[in-house]
């Protein structure tokens, strides 16, 4: 017990560093550059009501998402990374004028998910590597 405490510890101390670099590259997958999956003026959509939330006393879109490591299952994950917090849109932000439609509002918000789903993978491929497990593939 006392060597799989202090292996926890050791990765919940590179988890800044792992959780930097995963954000880059799902960002960079799913918001910037050529395959990315909006286009440029759904991004500055994006950065809008991100600024606009901050503003409001919210913590906004992006870098609110958090993650942490946790004792898995021994045999597929001794240790596992769980995304503990996603941002969100609001729903307040599908009503008024100046504010996205509930589709609109749906549909970045799932995009949100995605992309928090794949950092904490992104990590868990770090944790992986770290701990020395080969890729599992995830259920």
């Amino acid at each position: 017990m006392e060597a799989d405490r202090q292996r926890l510890q050791q990765a919940r101390e590179q988890l800044d560093g792992w959780t930097y670099t995963a954000r880059d590259q799902a960002y960079r997958e799913l918001f910037d550059g050529d395959s990315a999956v909006v286009t440029s003026e759904e991004r500055q959509l994006l950065d809008r009501v991100d600024e606009a939330l901050a503003s409001d006393g919210d913590d906004g879109l992006w870098g609110v998402d958090d993650y942490a490591i946790v004792m898995g299952h021994p045999k597929n994950h001794p240790l596992s990374v769980v995304c503990t917090r996603h941002p969100q849109i609001p729903v307040e932000w599908s009503r008024g004028e100046e504010s996205l439609s509930e589709p609109e509002r749906e549909q970045f918000n799932d995009l949100l998910w995605d992309y928090c789903e794949r950092v904490r993978r992104y990590i868990q491929d770090e944790v992986n590597e770290f701990v020395g497990v080969a890729s599992v593939p995830e259920e």
